[in-house]
């Protein structure tokens, strides 16, 4: 199978293709730029920070990478509980690109090739039998996937007067696949986004600025680090060295900059009319639909240890380059500023996801894949996540196996890819917890306690990170044991429990009690009773929150247990909707439109009612028999 793209889908899709016993070739323009971090250098964040964890699980490459190119980290929503806590991490935008392409090299059956693509060749049958390149070279296959992010038809605005064809600053677009997707009958739409100035971190004003350190611990993405002797530096982590943010704001001359220049903005001045991401809009935007806030924040974040360059986080722009630098030189401590290279807006193609099956294979081409931000989604990690699907599936369909669909109870990936084919997008699509009904269940300290099971009955590990993962598994099932089993007295454990604010102990009890009051830590009742020191730290971590939250999981998973019900529920690809009569007429025409494969897809499904699906069960029985 062949992939398209060597951006964090394309890197995804190709190591889980050769997971599963695929040969890959990964095609893409340049090799220097394999696992660019074209926009922010930031892994990780609410929910995204789980999606990481989630595509370690399943052997993918971006937690690993991400580990060895740290160089601040911040565990998010401390102050709401564990459950929710949401890791983040900057990167070193080289040392990420560098660790990306080493994971690939690790896999024998992964080729990687330069060159761009110029057209699929098909067969006979109209099924995908390999790809073209504009160098003359071709490739046969029995699968592709297409990752293109940006470059698919992609097109640079800088003000209303500068617009040129590009994929990302300074690298083409791809037009012609483009043009052959509508040949093969695929709908593409267009969406945009848009990337801030950087500026030289020697010419900022730090004085002015509020300081932001790393809460850099021991926390790593990855549960298999394959560094033969993990370096430690001197603040006690395998992580390189750690860099300070920093924070300003856009304030009232700011502002008034972008409002008198605003005409001039490729997005308010009618050179673009893609729709942009709504969670995360440009400086325009901010000044326009939130008049009324008196500042908005940025941050500046460095892009690595061998260069001062800083990335502008929150202030994404299309001004003119003059507008861009007047905007900067009016933001405390960056009066003085050294904009190194200018922000930018970028339309590109995108296929509308609902022509997808959930194996994200296309239904107008056989053994054509569809992943990334071609799919109508945006960021690294939603990338990511598609990545794996698409290179899993396409890998399954070349070597004639058993696809494969995560679903919504197992993994934020699965509520990912759900949504996208069944219910499509209006604007870029980006992750949240709340996106998901399992959110207590599906967290970032269990991903592969969820996941391990589907990635070995795949083959997805080598036999040290089997290993590993059964010994991290081990060590969960051990901390429950010893929660059940240990009694503790007051006097073992009263000094935890009073500097945590907690009661101490009437008299001696079971440890499992006490660890499920939500002050005090199983990691200190442990230490106190003199058990478990050999326990990984997140293998204790996921069994306190079982403990701490029994109740609320129990419901949630009895809710699981039944989308697994509905889920097991099969609809056939030719069922006649148009003819259920029983059945709404805009549930069947949403219906025949989305043509979902179980019966729990079509529940998600905007405008399908829960009387609906009852009928629908009664329908699909009925013709089956007929």
């Amino acid at each position: 199978m062949i992939v398209i793209g060597g951006g964090h889908a394309g890197c995804e899709a190709a190591v889980a293709a050769a997971r599963r016993g695929a040969r890959v070739a990964l095609l893409t323009t340049s090799l220097e730029t394999i696992g660019q971090l074209s926009c922010n250098p930031a892994m990780g964040g609410v929910a995204k920070g789980t999606v990481i964890r989630e595509i370690d699980a399943l052997g993918g490459v971006m937690g690993r990478a991400t580990d060895r190119a740290t160089l601040q980290f911040r565990m998010l929503n401390r102050g709401k509980g564990p459950a929710v806590w949401a890791p983040r991490a900057q990167a070193d935008r080289g040392l990420y690109r560098r660790a990306v392409r080493s994971e690939l090299e690790q896999h024998a059956g992964l080729a990687t090739v330069q060159g761009t693509a110029a057209r699929l060749r098909l067969d006979a049958h109209g099924a995908v039998a390999g790809v073209e390149t504009t160098e003359g070279r071709f490739f046969g296959a029995r699968a592709v996937v297409i990752t293109t992010g940006t470059f698919l038809n992609g097109r640079i605005h800088i003000g209303t007067g500068l617009s040129v064809s590009g994929g990302r600053a300074g690298e083409p677009a791809t037009t012609t696949l483009a043009d052959q997707f509508r040949e093969l009958g695929l709908v593409t739409q267009r969406f945009k986004t848009g990337t801030p100035p950087r500026i030289d971190g020697r010419s900022v004003d730090y004085r002015a600025l509020e300081r932001q350190d790393s809460e850099i611990d021991d926390f790593d993405y990855s549960w298999s680090v394959f560094w033969p002797t993990p370096r430690r530096t001197d603040h006690g982590t395998r992580h390189p060295d750690q860099l300070p943010c920093w924070i300003t704001y856009v304030e009232s001359a700011a502002k008034q900059i972008v409002s008198d220049r605003l005409s001039e903005s490729a997005m308010y001045g009618g050179a673009i009319g893609a729709r942009g991401p709504r969670y995360c809009p440009s400086i325009e935007d901010k000044i326009v639909r939130f008049a009324s806030a008196e500042r908005h924040q940025l941050y500046l974040e460095p892009e690595g240890h061998d260069t001062h360059e800083l990335y502008v986080n929150g202030l994404s722009t299309s001004l003119p380059v003059d507008a861009q630098l007047q905007l900067l030189h009016a933001i405390p401590g960056l009066e003085r500023a050294h904009m190194t290279r200018a922000g930018y807006a970028i339309e590109y193609d995108f296929v509308p996801p609902t022509q997808l099956h959930p194996t994200l294979a296309t239904r107008a081409c056989a053994g054509l894949f569809l992943a990334g931000q071609i799919n109508g989604t945006t960021g690294y990690e939603e990338a990511g996540a598609q990545g794996v699907v698409a290179g899993l599936n396409a890998a399954a369909h070349a070597l004639a196996l058993e696809p494969i669909v995560l679903g919504r109870d197992t993994s934020y990936i699965g509520v990912l890819v759900d949504d996208l084919v069944t219910r499509g997008v209006d604007e870029p699509y980006r992750l949240f917890t709340s996106r998901s009904e399992f959110r207590l269940t599906v967290r970032q300290d269990n991903a592969l306690d969820r996941l391990y099971g589907i990635g070995a009955r795949l083959g997805l590990y080598t036999g040290e990170e089997r290993a590993r993962a059964e010994a991290r598994l081990a060590d969960v099932a051990h901390a429950t044991a010893l929660a059940e089993s240990t009694r503790v007295t007051p006097a073992q454990v009263d000094p935890v429990l009073l500097a945590a604010g907690e009661r101490p102990l009437a008299h001696a009890m079971p440890l499992l009690e006490i660890a499920r009051r939500q002050k005090v830590a199983l990691r200190d009742l442990f230490d106190a009773a003199g058990v478990g020191a050999d326990l990984q730290r997140e293998a204790v971590l996921t069994t306190e929150l079982e403990l701490k939250y029994a109740g609320y999981l129990a419901r949630e998973r009895r809710a699981a247990a039944r989308l697994q019900r509905m889920g097991d529920f099969a609809l056939p690809e030719t069922a006649p909707y148009d003819a259920m009569l029983t059945v709404s007429v805009e549930a069947r025409q949403k219906l025949a439109v989305r043509r979902p494969s179980t019966l729990a897809q079509a529940a998600s499904i905007p405008g399908v009612s829960p009387a609906d699906l009852q009928n629908l069960i009664l329908e699909v029985e009925r013709w089956r028999r007929a």
